[in-house]
């Protein structure tokens, strides 16, 4: 059965960025799901070339490694350009992490991501950093990852429901995707807003409902304009207060932002209904107030094991 071309996009950059070593072309052809159906060595190469320009399109770092001769080594994804920051766990807290994922964190296409990197492991030696890339975290949004890259890989304008800073009412919003970019803690489309007439980026915790993919075709801009707008994002200030329960050895990350209570729940401080319910969740805790920030949790989690569960 044929790779389908988003497939094996996401397949090639979990690949490179999880290798230790710059992967050769080689490799990569043997080792990524689609590569190897290519009629011959020129197919690929031109297959290749396409998904490497199309990754660089969408904002994703590429790095092309060469020797001291100019020979081409190899191509790899630094994680430092790209990847979530690295997060400072104690055993228990990965033993609960763990646990969340065997339950509604699994990442996509991990078969066959995870056997690319399985064989280029055997054949350079070096254990991969297995990095996480798209996985669905309750309330964060990034179950539209997917299909963002979709239209970003077509160039096709997007629709969602968007619930802004400020507002109560979610509105429609019709985007021209440029790329997407992870930004303190949360993952951001950025692209031009057809009602704003400008570029902005757009939190994904904060798209309500499904994203649709429209027939209209967009033009591409350059990467400093998608790199301005990235550049730009800043944190929200806090802008209300949440009670939780926290299991004793998780959450530090909570734990380090809020006030522990008498009854040992703990006061919580937060901008981003949709990033707390996310973090809490991976937690292995529970939100106790507001009521209606509890049951965005429980719809939240409900909506992930659905979606896991087919």
């Amino acid at each position: 059965m044929a790779t389908d071309r988003t497939e094996r996009l996401l397949n090639l950059v979990i690949c490179l960025l999880g290798a230790q070593r710059p992967v050769s072309r080689g490799a990569l052809r043997e080792s990524i799901p689609g590569y190897a159906d290519a009629s011959s060595l020129e197919a690929f190469e031109r297959m290749f070339e396409r998904d490497k320009d199309e990754l660089r399109h969408m904002g994703i770092p590429v790095d092309t490694v060469s020797n001291a001769q100019g020979e081409v080594e190899g191509y790899r994804i630094d994680p430092d350009d790209y990847a979530m920051p690295s997060l400072s766990l104690d055993p228990a807290e990965w033993a609960v992490l763990g646990h969340a994922a065997r339950m509604w964190n699994e990442a996509a296409l991990a078969a066959e991501a995870g056997a690319a990197l399985r064989k280029i492991e055997a054949s350079t030696g070096d254990l991969s950093a297995r990095p996480d890339l798209v996985s669905v975290r309750p309330g964060s949004g990034e179950e539209s990852l997917p299909t963002l890259w979709e239209a970003i890989r077509v160039g096709t304008a997007v629709q969602f429901d968007y619930l802004a800073r400020g507002r109560d009412v979610a509105e429609t919003r019709h985007v021209e995707p440029w790329a997407t970019a992870y930004r303190g803690a949360a993952w951001y489309l950025i692209g031009l807003s057809r009602e704003r007439g400008a570029a902005r980026a757009f939190r994904l915790s904060r798209i309500r409902g499904r994203v649709a993919i429209l027939r209209d075709r967009v033009q591409p801009v350059e990467r400093d304009v998608v790199q301005q707008v990235i550049e730009s994002i800043t944190e929200p200030s806090p802008r209300a207060q949440a009670v939780v329960e926290l299991p004793a050895r998780s959450g530090t990350h909570l734990k380090s932002r809020a006030a522990p209570r008498a009854d040992g729940r703990w006061d919580v401080l937060y901008a981003d209904e949709g990033i707390l319910v996310s973090q809490v969740t991976e937690a292995g805790g529970r939100i106790i107030e507001p009521a209606s920030l509890a049951e965005a949790q429980r719809r939240a989690i409900a909506q992930v094991l659905e979606v896991h569960s087919g």
